[in-house]
């Protein structure tokens, strides 16, 4: 189906998750930080990168809009538990974020909004990985509504933190 890469420093995440999506028919390298995510794009650019933030000595505020700067950002679907409304408002202005989602996560809630990425970016699998990308738009909806936020809106307070 489609060329991923999937970018977290915690092993029991990347494990599972690479495990569950190539289960789904979907090839999966992994980066355990953003250095190494800039060779894997490098040697092959995925059709979706999911990434965390928070990777211990790098962090994604930082990262990816450099990824950017350096014309190296693939579409990207951010993935953490260390969202807040700054965060999710910088990455759904930036071009080449295709979509935050925060974690936990169900399985199925992820594939699904990792078809949806696909879908919003053309690149359902049927792209060869020769042709070249055109740039993402930057996404103009609000930053942490359900769609973007996987949930949180109702019950986030203005820090991130859940009320529940």
């Amino acid at each position: 189906m489609a060329e991923l890469l999937l970018v977290d420093n915690d092993p029991r995440i990347v494990e599972l998750i690479a495990w569950f999506l190539t289960k789904r028919g979907h090839h999966v390298r992994t980066a355990t930080s953003f250095a190494q995510a800039r060779e894997r794009i490098r040697e092959q650019a995925p059709d979706l990168m999911l990434s965390d933030i928070d990777l211990g000595f790098e962090h994604g505020r930082e990262e990816l809009p450099a990824l950017a700067r350096e014309k190296m950002l693939p579409p990207t679907l951010v993935v953490s538990g260390y969202l807040d409304r700054e965060l999710a408002r910088l990455f759904a202005t930036m071009p080449g974020i295709v979509g935050v989602i925060a974690k936990p996560v169900g399985m199925a809630e992820l594939e699904a909004r990792i078809q949806s990425c696909l879908e919003i970016c053309g690149s359902a699998g049927a792209k060869t990985h020769d042709q070249p990308r055109a740039p993402l738009p930057a996404r103009s909806h609000a930053p942490f509504d359900r769609d973007s936020s996987g949930g949180r809106d109702s019950s986030a307070r203005p820090d991130g933190e859940r009320t529940e």
